[in-house]
């Protein structure tokens, strides 16, 4: 090793940015058995064939370039640091043809956390097995085209990879606000582990390739979320949380969503809550149905602006269904911005409990990344 593989031998953290066209290493290996902590921005990330170090906690990669990086040096990588705990990874390329190099998995025994966003991100995660993991967030930022699905075919095999098989909690987030655009799945276990795929386009708009279909389709995302959904294992979801805003101009009819809404009730014979994270007309009529779980506890966020009237129509007329057939709501929770809002009449009638929530309302932006 030259003089200055000797200076970073003894280095615990090593933060390199690098957003010029050249590399920031030579091109030999240098083994630094100290480091702990690896960063990695810009074109450093090219860097990573050049560096081993087998007691790594930490690595965050992050590249906001078109550059050329192959996902098998990237396996090679981790592969050579068993000791990882914390996987952050966020590549703007196109890279990743040979994001499938058969028969190949790689195992990290202590990762808890795994963060990624390149592209093929569900093709790239399949090859990873972190059975310790409590956090895993896949962000796919390249797509080919919305028509293509955002959840992979196996999503049920890559749960399996990540230990994610008691799923108790699920969160389910289609939305298409100004400040930010999303289609998320939130699946959690017991174990406290939270498993999260999501597809964003306008927080990286400015990296996505002309290409690339930026037309936001509701009902195309809706239906890719519902279906994978559909092919999970939910017998043992307690908690569904609801957080979907339709455009106006391309709502599906409200029984579409009513129904697609029934047909994952119908997967979770445990369910006992139901959030709507953003109160929405089109799926109350999910909740006055034969076929509906019998759930005990509803939990309304009624947004800033909305009809008081619709909102007490709709949830007077689910709760009298659910109590003349025989499987009324215990707690009803209305969660507004604004006190002026008055008590429904006659929703006591049908409800054990109904509770009133005055929270400030925080906004509709997230930040799909950092």
């Amino acid at each position: 090793m030259d003089r200055w593989g000797d200076a970073l031998s003894p280095l615990q953290v090593l933060d390199i940015n690098a957003d010029q066209m050249t590399l920031p290493f030579p091109s030999m290996t240098f083994v630094l058995d100290a480091l702990k902590h690896l960063r990695l921005f810009g074109l450093a990330v090219l860097g990573l064939d050049y560096i081993r170090a087998p007691n790594l906690t930490v690595l965050r990669l992050c590249d906001n370039f078109q550059t050329q990086c192959s996902a098998t040096r990237l396996f090679d990588f981790l592969e050579a640091t068993p000791a990882l705990e914390e996987v952050s990874i966020h590549i703007d390329s196109t890279v990743v043809d040979d994001v499938s190099p058969p028969n190949r998995t790689v195992t990290l025994l202590h990762a808890r956390s795994i963060l990624l966003s390149i592209s093929h991100v569900p093709q790239f995660a399949s090859h990873l097995v972190c059975p310790s993991s409590t956090s895993v967030r896949l962000v796919d930022v390249l797509p080919d085209s919305v028509a293509d699905g955002i959840f992979p075919s196996s999503l049920h095999r890559l749960l399996g990879q990540y230990s994610v098989g008691a799923v108790d909690r699920v969160v389910m987030r289609v939305s298409d606000r100004v400040e930010h655009k999303e289609c998320s799945l939130q699946l959690h276990s017991p174990s406290d582990t939270n498993f999260q795929i999501t597809y964003a386009t306008e927080h990286f708009a400015e990296t996505l390739p002309e290409d690339v279909d930026r037309e936001w389709n509701f009902p195309v995302l809706f239906d890719q979320a519902v279906s994978a959904l559909l092919s999970l294992p939910l017998g043992n979801v307690i908690s569904f949380s609801i957080d979907i805003e339709p455009p106006s101009d391309s709502v599906p009819h409200s029984t579409e969503i009513a129904e697609r809404f029934v047909e994952m009730f119908k997967k979770c014979p445990k369910l006992h809550e139901v959030v709507l994270d953003n109160y929405l007309p089109h799926c109350f009529s999910a909740f006055s149905q034969d076929r509906t779980p019998p759930i005990q506890v509803l939990i309304i966020k009624h947004p800033e602006g909305g009809s008081w009237e619709e909102l007490a129509e709709h949830v007077t007329e689910a709760a009298r269904i659910r109590h003349s057939r025989g499987v009324p709501l215990k707690r009803i929770e209305i969660i507004t911005s604004s006190e002026g809002n008055p008590r429904i009449e006659r929703l006591e009638s049908w409800v054990q409990e109904v509770k009133y929530t005055v929270e400030p309302s925080q906004g509709a932006g997230r930040n799909p990344w950092f």
